[in-house]
């Protein structure tokens, strides 16, 4: 009888239940994921208002810090891993090394306490105060545990385009993404509300999930054969991360699409971060306002199989591009029409459903227009223009709203102008030839 091996990634080859495997394992994967994004960071949040840290200490440490590390570093570890070449193929050896890493970085964020006040009995006299050791000690082993997973994440897209078969990206995602969705209502209806009494368990979850699940998922999904890496110049190992970035700058196309990612962003970074002020002081209670955005989770895992589909079917960037073209008219629309709760309340919800299609239909966007050969050097260096772009907009929203006297319709006006400038670049990305068709896949000769 014949194999059957419908689907294929580069030298993998796939039947229908190996493919089901495949997404299984990724999936696993995909929790540990989730956990760091969906669990990790308001529950950081809350460890630092315990340990009286200040605003601007908070928005470095959970902005500035990722974005230098994605400067420094995942581009350097993208590029040795796009290059690697070993048995175990060239993402999982690393990932086997940033996830434990990540998960004993965790660990360690929940032994802070433990370790500030053994700390200040030691030093006695010498001591700074057993809140700024218990504020240092959580500073350094966050800042370790957010390298490890910002590098982790990097890896796992591109185990994920190494292996997947390039037409299921789409609905691939969009499974990941409802996986996501799932891990974040699950957190804030259940578990959230025990941060505060609960707080070494919930760390402790959150590094063994992250520790243990994607070691497991490298175990159990293999990686093909992949062509030889073109020679390098060499010093390139070596080269900065702002060399890098200028080499993944030299082809236009890349341009337009680095400007689509980044205002992708700012456009809808400012109203989430300052939604909740805005709720509250428009008379809603943070009750209401949980429950508008479990509404709109609801509503983004019921689309998001069927967003993928179209990304698969149309491609990524004509659906993202038609999701973003929605979103616009709703952000002007919220910009001209939010003046109270009634108001609010609709466009939360409406803003909370189309961001999170766009982000379903943009997640296989890289892939259509990144260089497979070399993806994660590129989408790192995608993830900097991000992050850079996200601290810009921030640090300059901020103070206007203080000037406008918290003016949150600000933060709409923000999302409309943005998104508008995004349309422009998608719209260039739609008239030029994708990478797909330009370059070979990343496949033996």
């Amino acid at each position: 009888m014949a194999t059957d091996t419908r689907f294929r990634a580069g030298t993998l080859h796939y039947g229908v239940w190996g493919l089901l495997a495949l997404v299984g394992w990724l999936l696993v994967g995909e929790l540990g994921i989730a956990v760091r994004e969906r669990w990790a960071q308001p529950i950081g949040l809350v460890v630092l208002r315990n340990v009286g840290a200040s605003d601007t200490s908070i928005a470095l440490l959970l902005s500035t810090v990722p974005a230098v590390i994605s400067l420094l570093l995942v581009p350097a570890i993208g590029l040795r891993s796009d290059r690697c070449r070993s048995r175990w193929g060239r993402r999982r050896p690393y990932l086997l090394v940033s996830a434990p890493l990540g998960a004993g970085a965790m660990l360690c964020v929940a032994a802070a306490p433990t370790l500030a006040a053994w700390s200040h009995a030691l030093l006695g006299t010498r001591s700074p105060g057993l809140r700024a050791l218990d504020l240092a000690f959580f500073c350094l082993f966050w800042t370790v545990f957010e390298a490890a997973a910002m590098t982790t994440v990097a890896l796992f897209n591109g185990l994920v385009n190494d292996v997947v078969p390039h037409g299921l990206l789409g609905r691939l995602y969009a499974v990941l993404r409802i996986a996501g969705l799932g891990v974040a209502i699950f957190f804030n209806m259940s578990l959230f509300a025990l941060a505060d009494t609960r707080l070494f368990e919930l760390l402790l979850t959150i590094a063994l999930v992250f520790g243990l699940s994607i070691p497991l998922m490298c175990l159990m999904v293999h990686e093909g054969a992949y062509p030889a890496p073109t020679p390098a110049p060499a010093p390139a190992p070596r080269a900065s991360a702002h060399t890098q970035l200028l080499q993944c700058c030299t082809q236009r196309r890349h341009l337009w699409a680095f400007g689509a990612f980044m205002l992708a962003a700012v456009t809808f970074s400012p109203f989430n971060t300052f939604s909740q002020n805005y709720a509250l002081g428009l008379g809603l209670s943070k009750a209401e306002l949980g429950t508008l955005t479990a509404t709109g989770y609801a509503v983004s895992i019921a689309s998001a199989f069927g967003i993928g589909w179209l990304a698969d079917r149309f491609g990524a960037v004509r659906v993202a591009t038609v999701m973003m073209a929605l979103y616009s008219l709703i952000a002007l629309g919220g910009c001209l029409l939010v003046r109270d709760g009634a108001a609010f309340r609709g466009f939360y919800l409406a803003h909370v459903v189309m961001s999170g299609a766009y982000f379903t239909a943009a997640a296989a966007m890289p892939m259509d227009v990144f260089p497979r050969a070399e993806f994660v050097r590129y989408n790192a260096s995608k993830d900097i223009m991000v992050a850079l772009a996200n601290i810009l907009v921030g640090t300059s929203l901020g103070p206007l709203l203080d000037l406008s006297g918290h003016d949150y319709r600000l933060t709409l006006a923000s999302a409309a102008l943005f998104s508008l400038l995004c349309l422009g670049c998608l719209g260039r990305l739609l008239v030029r030839a994708p990478v797909a068709a330009t370059e070979p896949a990343c496949t033996l000769p």
